[in-house]
């Protein structure tokens, strides 16, 4: 769940909608505007810093969520997380997906506000965390692993120098582990669930995977619901269907059945909405 600041993502999304943008009247115009103009405020224009702030009293969802990042990283104004979290809110009550994301991801990390898996969950739009099972989630290395797991991913060629999770998805206080596997060329690598069944350890992950690993203990909310011994896991960097307007509606969530996680489709959650 690690993210990139505005001066970034700003340039990604003008690029995402410049071509649309070249139609008289269409609304991408307007949105490619407003992004050159948070980009211009980052850069150190006077006016368009003052614009963004009009922009963002006067009730812009974009605007606010982008004065949220500049009080969380200093860019134009001194650092105050207590001002990013009160933008970002103005923004989510107004349905902004990134600025409930960006919450979500204080509350996990507890940057700026106290810790609180449940309220984190809240803004994700995951149901109940366990609070237990996170807050026991511990950091370890590949030269750390059983000699299990290492035989196993040696015949999964997979071969990690990130750090790993351990994280307990039964209760009973054997380990999962989850492996960052396949280095992609931009973004977070793909990784892999690995736990033990009975004596012997297995792949537990779906298997299209995991779609990016954000580093230990991250990325993964694991429920209080569990399904076959195992509890379930929400992902809020994953969708579950259906998607609509190209945003995602609700995150993906895993069950374990058969031996493996699966996806399961669900309803969005209310707090996701």
């Amino acid at each position: 769940m690690r993210r990139t600041p505005w001066i970034v993502t700003s340039f990604v999304l003008c690029l995402t909608v410049a071509s649309d943008a070249q139609t008289p009247g269409n609304p991408a115009s307007s949105k490619m505007h407003e992004l050159l103009l948070i980009q211009r405020a980052e850069k150190g224009d006077a006016n368009a810093q003052a614009e963004v702030v009009r922009r963002a009293e006067k009730g812009d969802s974009q605007a606010e969520s982008a004065l949220g990042d500049n009080y969380e990283y200093g860019f134009w104004v001194p650092k105050d997380h207590a001002a990013a979290l009160r933008w970002y809110r103005k923004a989510a009550e107004q349905g902004d997906p990134a600025a409930r994301e960006i919450i979500g991801q204080m509350y996990f990390d507890g940057k700026g506000v106290k810790q609180d898996f449940t309220e984190a969950a809240h803004w994700f739009g995951c149901p109940k965390p366990s609070d237990a099972i996170l807050s026991a989630c511990t950091e370890t290395n590949y030269q750390d692993l059983p000699p299990g797991v290492v035989n196993l991913l040696d015949k999964m060629k997979c071969d990690s120098n990130e750090t790993l999770s351990a994280i307990d998805l039964t209760g009973s206080g054997s380990p999962v582990y989850e492996v960052c596997c396949s280095e992609a060329p931009h973004g977070p690598c793909g990784a892999v669930l690995i736990g033990k069944i009975g004596e012997e350890w297995k792949e537990l992950s779906p298997k299209e995977g995991l779609q990016g690993f954000y580093g230990a203990c991250n990325g993964l909310i694991v429920l209080d619901s569990q399904h076959n011994g195992f509890h379930d896991i929400c992902l809020p960097n994953a969708c579950s269907a259906p998607i609509r307007n190209n945003q995602c509606v609700a995150p993906a969530i895993w069950q374990f059945n058969t031996g493996r996680y699966h996806s399961v489709a669900i309803a969005a959650s209310k707090t996701a909405q």
